[in-house]
């Protein structure tokens, strides 16, 4: 007889393990795929999420390569049109913005930029770059709701 008779446990750790401590696990799906609440997504991976660093290389290396359109949603911390422009690799056409090099790129801590470094980066995001970030959301809002429903004129 020869083989595994199951007597001892399986504590082989496997590429994917990591997958089962996901923040976004339990979440509705919709919210990482929807635009208007990719913050919400945000905030689940960078401020609740301990497995963030393993899924930003699972999506590097799943990624890796492909066109803007084939990345959408919420992923790491970053949106698919980030996670394109961060990719040196990333498929691109005439006319495309250009790759985001951030090793050439200012990026200061408390500005947008400096917020995609520490993402791209897998590290842990400082107080500036995040209370920037909210601060861009709440005017993003306020924006919105100004398109959606105008002052009406007397």
């Amino acid at each position: 007889m020869s083989g595994y008779t199951g007597q001892t446990p399986d504590t082989v750790a496997r590429p994917l393990d990591w997958m089962g401590s996901m923040a976004c696990r339990n979440k509705d799906p919709n919210l990482f795929s929807d635009p208007a609440t990719a913050h919400d997504a945000r905030l689940i991976c960078i401020v609740r999420c301990r497995v963030r660093p393993a899924c930003l290389a699972h999506v590097k290396d799943t990624e890796k390569g492909s066109g803007r359109k084939d990345r959408d949603g919420v992923v790491a911390g970053l949106t698919g049109s980030e996670r394109w422009r961060l990719d040196p690799t990333a498929y691109r056409t005439t006319g495309d913005t250009p790759w985001l090099d951030l090793a050439v790129t200012p990026a200061p801590c408390g500005t947008y930029v400096g917020l995609l470094r520490h993402l791209w980066s897998g590290g842990l995001v400082d107080p500036d770059c995040w209370s920037d970030e909210i601060r861009r959301e709440r005017l993003n809002n306020a924006s919105r709701e100004a398109t959606a429903h105008p002052p009406k004129e007397v």
